[in-house]
């Protein structure tokens, strides 16, 4: 019980003021299960907009849930497994300098 996390809150799209474009971008990725890329420069709303993702978000389906709790268990993280059994769908916001090859899960450990 100690390793684990409490659960993550879930941003709200509409605490999202300007950006309609990209706003309208991340409801239609949303709906349609399409993916998103968003650039820009530093301060422009990227990451409110990613992380406000998941709460529009369908809820998991249960092949879903046992796939992302699987993806979770080999990579030994812990702490948001109860949230994803739950039907939270994962975020994970790597960091700005990632290399590619460890963005996609690539690379020597």
């Amino acid at each position: 019980p100690g390793e684990y996390a409490p659960p993550r809150q879930v941003g709200d799209l509409a605490e999202v003021v300007g950006q309609p474009a990209a706003r309208r971008a991340v409801e239609v990725a949303a709906a349609g299960g399409h993916n998103l890329m968003l650039t820009g420069p530093p301060g422009s709303g990227k990451s409110m907009l990613a992380e406000r993702l998941p709460g529009i978000l369908p809820p998991m389906t249960d092949t879903e849930r046992v796939e992302a709790a699987s993806v979770h268990s080999l990579a030994g993280v812990k702490g948001s497994l109860p949230e994803v059994l739950a039907g939270q769908r994962p975020f994970i916001a790597p960091h700005h300098n990632v290399t590619p090859a460890a963005l996609i899960g690539g690379g020597r450990v």
